[in-house]
């Protein structure tokens, strides 16, 4: 073996190291946990239960309305993010100062953490002094006012715009680059075969982009399936568990030192993100066309 083989081998063993120790032996003991009554108060009498755990998370009521509230949250902030992010690249996509200025305050959200962004929304949505509710009030609509995080109506919705407006701007930079990629030629040809904007748009851009839209559209179920800070910070999955999703599930059961029953809670949350993860990435993946 030459020196740069020897040197090269040395430096992957670290990489590898923290791999295993963080991911690998983590993932294998959860899989274990989750087939134990380990918890708090029997900290040192840990029993094999079977599949107790799995029984007990899928009679229990909180998890189903977790679950139903993550899907919703997944659906609308997956749509959302993408629909405005295509949109706001569309706009944005000409290179110039007054667009990449544009495009900065556009991906600021970005940048900052989402325990921040719930105590910046927290005083936007407060029913007495937020800055819709004032909003309303100053132009005459003060029925359309409400309590945005303490009406169980309405508080999956604006935690979902939270997301919405903090990432649009992720998707946008990835729409950019697909935009940036497609040859203007197959634009030149379709102005002189009189398409519209419109039609250029749904005939070659979007096509064209389909590579663009399973990055965001894989990443925004993730991140949708993983949304945590957004509820803990605003509303902790109240009132009466309205808000409560999948992530809130989980803390709240190993804070509660129920160790195995969250490590199973965990497998079928891993298992609900693979799925839905693997099934719109086949879907789109069939869409892609080459050039």
């Amino acid at each position: 073996m030459g020196k740069k083989g020897f040197y090269s081998n040395w430096m992957m063993y670290p990489a590898i190291l923290i791999f295993v120790v963080f991911f690998i032996i983590p993932n294998i003991s959860g899989f274990y946990l989750a087939f134990t009554d380990w918890n708090v108060y029997f900290i040192d009498d840990m029993r094999l239960v079977g599949f107790d755990n799995f029984q007990k998370l899928f009679i229990d009521n909180i998890f189903w309305i977790s679950l139903k509230n993550t899907l919703f949250f997944v659906f609308v902030t997956v749509m959302a993010k993408n629909i405005i992010g295509f949109i706001m690249a569309l706009l944005v996509s000409k290179a110039s100062k007054f667009n990449t200025y544009l495009r900065t305050v556009m991906f600021l959200p970005v940048m900052i953490s989402g325990i921040v962004i719930s105590i910046i929304f927290l005083s936007i949505y407060n029913p007495e002094t937020g800055l819709i509710n004032t909003f309303l009030r100053s132009i005459g609509l003060g029925a359309l006012a409400k309590g945005w995080l303490i009406d169980s109506k309405f508080a999956m919705s604006s935690i979902a715009a939270m997301e919405i407006w903090q990432w649009s701007g992720f998707n946008m930079v990835i729409f950019i680059a697909g935009l940036q990629s497609i040859p203007h030629n197959f634009y030149e040809a379709a102005s002189i075969d009189g398409a519209t904007w419109f039609q250029k748009i749904r005939y070659i851009t979007v096509p064209l982009m389909i590579q663009s839209f399973t990055m965001t559209f894989v990443f925004s179920i993730i991140s949708g399936f993983k949304v945590f800070a957004q509820v803990y910070g605003t509303t902790n999955g109240g009132p009466n568990d309205s808000t409560q999703v999948m992530a809130t599930f989980l803390f709240r059961s190993f804070a509660r030192g129920q160790y195995g029953y969250s490590a199973a809670v965990g497998i079928v949350f891993m298992l609900v993100i693979t799925l839905f993860s693997a099934l719109f990435l086949v879907f789109l993946r069939k869409k892609e066309i080459e050039y």
